[in-house]
């Protein structure tokens, strides 16, 4: 399934800051998730823009990319990746000041050849043996939306408190400890914990952040989410589930918590950045100090502080001279919770580091 949805530009600037900080208002980008048949991440696709002129970007390791910016104009976009099926996109419009977010689905290649006898046919095979053991049935999955898996992964700030419901103890065959798509694990809750069969969860990574050396009460965590559990058997105080989705590494020890849908991307109305309601970057994707352009990072604003999935931010530090702060990039918000957000970074000027303000376009 393709989502293709546009976003408004970037309006201005409170006063006059460095060209190249800037968004151009008169250009155009396109981003998007690629996945694969069952709706996992797939690194390493090319991905083609051709109209005005012809850019080439490659899929990061959660199967993320993001173009330059690009003339206004009717593109082609084309997504290619050797044993997966080439997908084609034409007409694509992309308007002046505006991101096209443009997810795509590759299915494996159908594999053909061609086989000429030229001796004569062996005698028929012996009939088959009875096997002597019982083939177990894979577990059925309920298929999940693309524009869900999309958004699942990713860092956040952790809260004070945990939604967690139970956490991976192994494989379901095997006492391994890396665990990977399409994969039946064993989960430490079931029915008294409130699992049902077809639930989905998402599976989670608590990792500290901030000062290390902190009292233990006073630390600091951030979360990764790296995938997506789907319960095929709940029993009183266990069950199995199905890897649906991973975008990173999944091991047994990992915590599973109820997954809350976020919304679809939309248009979100667009306005100058406000200064004097800035947030700050508390924490980058794994726990890193700082990102840039395509990956993505966590700000101390969310749905309390009016901010929406789609909203677009602009990054900056104070400049010493009143109404003139120092920009040093752009980004969109792509998750949104209570009291924060997790945002990728678009174009920028400089490292983006955590303590870095963002001003909210409204």
């Amino acid at each position: 399934m393709i989502r293709l949805l546009i976003y408004a530009a970037f309006l201005g600037v409170l006063a006059p800051v460095p060209a190249q900080a800037q968004a151009p208002a008169d250009q155009s980008r396109v981003m998007g998730v690629v996945t694969d048949g069952s709706g996992g991440a797939l690194p390493g696709v090319t991905v083609t823009v051709a109209g005005t002129r012809t850019v080439s970007v490659i899929t990061d390791g959660s199967g993320r990319y993001m173009t330059p910016w690009l003339a206004p104009g009717s593109y082609t976009v084309t997504f290619l990746l050797s044993g997966f099926e080439t997908r084609t996109l034409k007409n694509i419009p992309l308007a002046a000041g505006h991101t096209v977010v443009l997810d795509q689905q590759m299915p494996l290649a159908a594999l053909t050849e061609t086989v000429q006898v030229t001796a004569t046919a062996p005698p028929p095979p012996p009939p088959p043996v009875a096997p002597t053991e019982i083939l177990v049935p894979k577990p059925k999955v309920t298929p999940v939306e693309k524009e869900v898996l999309a958004s699942v992964c990713g860092p956040r700030h952790a809260a004070d408190y945990t939604t967690a419901v139970g956490k991976i103890v192994s494989h379901q065959d095997a006492n391994r400890w890396l665990l990977g798509p399409g994969d039946t694990i064993k989960v430490d809750a079931g029915e008294e914990q409130g699992l049902s069969n077809g639930q989905n969860l998402v599976v989670r990574r608590r990792f500290p952040i901030g000062d290390h050396d902190a009292p233990k009460k006073l630390r600091q965590y951030g979360e990764q989410s790296i995938g997506m559990v789907q319960i095929v058997d709940a029993l009183k105080t266990s069950s199995l589930g199905v890897i649906v989705y991973a975008c990173g590494e999944i091991v047994a020890g990992d915590v599973l918590e109820p997954y809350v849908a976020q919304p679809a991307f939309f248009a979100v109305a667009d306005g100058p950045p406000r200064y004097d309601e800035p947030g700050k970057i508390l924490l980058g994707d794994h726990g890193r100090n700082a990102g840039t352009e395509g990956q993505m990072m966590v700000i101390d604003r969310g749905v309390m502080q009016g901010v929406q999935r789609g909203q677009r931010l602009t990054i900056f530090r104070p400049s010493g001279i009143e109404g003139r702060p120092n920009l040093i990039g752009d980004a969109v918000v792509v998750a949104v919770r209570a009291d924060s957000a997790t945002i990728m970074i678009g174009r920028t000027v400089d490292v983006i580091a955590v303590g870095d303000l963002v001003a909210p376009h409204r």
